[in-house]
């Protein structure tokens, strides 16, 4: 029986044909460039996407701790910790210390950042239809119907019996 590769192949032609076959490569590659082009259009307003992301999970949350704000948005603890410190500077969100514990500390989208929140274009708008401009109306479907069954695989039963 042969044993799984381990590592990166070499740089070369091989590895590059291998990565233009994977749909991991082209959905890390597609993602990458509809964040680049986000960000570039957001600038204008002096945000990031996941500067966005922030404002937006609390406009639709209402106030949350850190550790709710990490879970809705998938990161890092350290990385929300960043975004919430330099929103809090720039006065579009507001911390609070949590009433059963004050360590916790509580956030909550301020009258300027749902202002400006509501004045941004998501990333929809900003790069979706961009990401999807040569596609019929049937290879968008198809494409939405694909990455939920990914994602389903993703987040379902890691022993394989799906």
């Amino acid at each position: 029986m042969q044993q799984a590769r381990r590592g990166p192949l070499p740089p070369g032609r091989e590895r590059r044909e291998f990565l233009e076959q994977q749909p991991t490569y082209w959905l890390k590659r597609c993602y990458q460039a509809l964040r680049r082009t986000v960000d570039q259009a957001l600038r204008e307003y002096g945000l990031t996407l996941s500067q966005r992301d922030v404002l937006l999970t609390l406009y639709e949350e209402g106030a949350l701790d850190q550790t709710c704000l990490r879970d809705r948005l998938g990161l890092e603890q350290s990385s929300v910790s960043r975004l919430v410190d330099g929103l809090v500077r720039r006065g579009l969100i507001e911390l609070r210390p949590g009433e059963a514990d004050r360590r916790v500390r509580i956030a909550a989208l301020s009258p300027q950042g749902r202002e400006l929140l509501l004045r941004t274009p998501g990333s929809s708008e900003l790069g979706g239809r961009r990401m999807v401009a040569n596609l019929s109306r049937q290879e968008q479907e198809e494409l939405v119907r694909l990455l939920r069954r990914c994602t389903d695989n993703l987040m379902g039963p890691s022993d394989g019996s799906r």
